[in-house]
């Protein structure tokens, strides 16, 4: 359903593209597949920071906002956090447009297991708030993105109530060792 090509080239001082993967773009009635990039945002770079502000302005009082603050913290590359997003820019990746920015995760790599700490999807293609998004399966290529490079360990994340059924779409089960019903896990 998806393709998928990794691309883990680590260019300093500017975002790094780290894979191209498709999803679906609105054209007229109809969906098409269309190729979205997944790019991890880099701390030092003062343009990618910029992005993560912008964007979380563009969406509102959102997830967006808590993983731009999380980015600005000196602990954050010291606790294995990462900050990735799907974009619809295809080049020039020194500054990734905040319009251009459809999803945005915050990524924790922990010894045991990883957790995937905040999701976001831009408000504006969320099918279950607004019906008939501009693009499709934009959180599914960000999990499915974190699935195929981080595939060596169990991913866990804690779900909303109302994105339950999207992670049990994607693969994740209830964490049978959690007494939290929201405690989600992948790759047990």
């Amino acid at each position: 359903m998806f393709g998928f090509k990794l691309n883990m080239n680590n260019i300093n001082f500017k975002a790094t593209h780290i894979n191209s993967i498709n999803i679906f773009k609105r054209e007229g009635t109809n969906y098409k597949p269309f190729e979205a990039n997944f790019v991890e945002f880099n701390q030092g770079n003062k343009k990618d920071l910029f992005t993560l502000k912008e964007t979380s302005d563009l969406w509102g009082d959102c997830y967006a906002l808590d993983i731009k603050e999380h980015f600005k913290n000196d602990d954050f590359q010291k606790e294995k956090k990462h900050v990735y997003g799907l974009t619809t820019q295809n080049e020039n990746y020194d500054y990734i447009k905040p319009n251009n920015v459809l999803g945005v995760v915050e990524f924790i790599e922990k010894d045991d297991c990883n957790k995937i700490n905040l999701l976001q999807v831009s408000p504006d293609n969320q099918a279950y708030q607004f019906g008939r998004p501009d693009y499709k399966k934009v959180g599914t290529a960000i999990v499915e993105s974190l699935k195929q490079i981080y595939d060596s360990k169990p991913i866990k994340l804690h779900s909303v109530f109302n994105a339950k059924g999207f992670y049990e779409k994607n693969g994740f089960t209830q964490d049978k060792f959690s007494n939290d019903k929201l405690e989600y896990i992948w790759n047990v």
